[in-house]
């Protein structure tokens, strides 16, 4: 009988540990698998750890890990795949807001095509209005404009893999990054399936999270930012050395001509602004480099809780 684990992160997650356990189990029995649940605890600032081991005692399938501090929810998942022991591993938010029943179809669809190591769920729908949905469209144009990969375009945490294609997975060890994009470039066999996701009205992914995962994203897979700063740089210089020339010529040949002090100033301004924001992204590369090199581990786990186990 194959086993699968069940892998999720908790963060302001108590108001959905019961139902997203009820409505696993119970998707489980039909598939008539052998199963384990793994709980991350990312530092959540409520009870769930505490509902978790409520569900410990009446069930010895369940492995609680906690955190000794929030470190991200891409910490938290690969801590919950480096833990996980089954045949196929899942992964999914706990919000509810992907529906646990989709965990049939995707095993549905891995089970009549073996070929496939790694199936993920993409939304049909994007969340957030308008606004949200032009400025996801141009993220991922930019992210694959500068990486050359084919990230795909809103892929949900809720993924069925192979044991193999997740220890494949785990032998990244970056510290800022796309976990999309790691999973695109681990390769393998992978295909997708559409499904809907409802938006529960408030999220903790702020703006200034995006914003840094969108820094992420593009330094972390693409070098072509450096590249265009040195294209830009050149351009300068000859748009420079050719008005300074048409300067000279007119000051030879007309008398009366006058450049001004305006286009002496912004001239100025231009290149100065262009010079700061180059050393910016250059900064952000280095700070990545800086932040990688000092190799500290991607995530700190306080303790280890089962019906078996209470490790700390």
């Amino acid at each position: 009988m194959q086993k699968i684990s069940i892998v999720t992160s908790l963060y302001k997650s108590s108001d959905y540990v019961f139902e997203f356990y009820q409505r696993h189990l119970a998707c489980l029995k039909e598939m008539k698998v052998d199963y384990e649940f793994i709980f991350v605890d990312d530092g959540s600032p409520d009870d769930s750890s505490d509902k978790v081991k409520e569900l410990i005692q009446n069930d010895t399938k369940i492995k609680l890990i906690i955190f000794s501090r929030n470190f991200g929810q891409y910490p938290a998942m690969f801590a919950g795949l480096a833990y996980a022991e089954g045949d196929l591993i899942y992964t999914s938010d706990s919000d509810l807001e992907e529906p646990p029943e989709n965990i049939k179809l995707l095993y549905n669809k891995l089970i009549l095509d073996q070929n496939i190591d790694f199936l993920y769920g993409v939304t049909s729908n994007r969340s957030g209005g308008i606004v949200k949905s032009f400025l996801g469209g141009i993220f991922y144009r930019i992210i694959r404009w500068s990486s050359d990969l084919d990230i795909p375009k809103n892929i949900s945490w809720q993924i069925l893999m192979t044991k193999n294609y997740k220890n494949a997975l785990l032998l990244h060890k970056e510290a800022e990054t796309l976990p999309a994009g790691l999973m695109v470039i681990t390769g393998f066999n992978q295909d997708y399936i559409l499904i809907d996701k409802t938006y529960k009205g408030s999220t903790s992914y702020t703006f200034k999270k995006r914003l840094r995962l969108a820094f992420n994203s593009i330094t972390a897979f693409s070098s072509k930012p450096l590249v265009v700063i040195g294209i830009l740089g050149i351009f300068i210089t000859l748009i420079s050395f050719i008005g300074i020339l048409t300067f000279v010529i007119l000051k030879l040949f007309f008398i009366n001509f006058q450049s001004g002090w305006i286009s002496v100033i912004l001239s100025i301004w231009l290149v100065g602004g262009l010079i700061l924001s180059s050393l910016g992204i250059i900064g952000i590369y280095l700070a990545k480099v800086f932040n990688q090199i000092k190799n500290r581990p991607l995530y700190i786990i306080k303790s280890i809780i089962s019906n078996k186990t209470n490790q700390k």
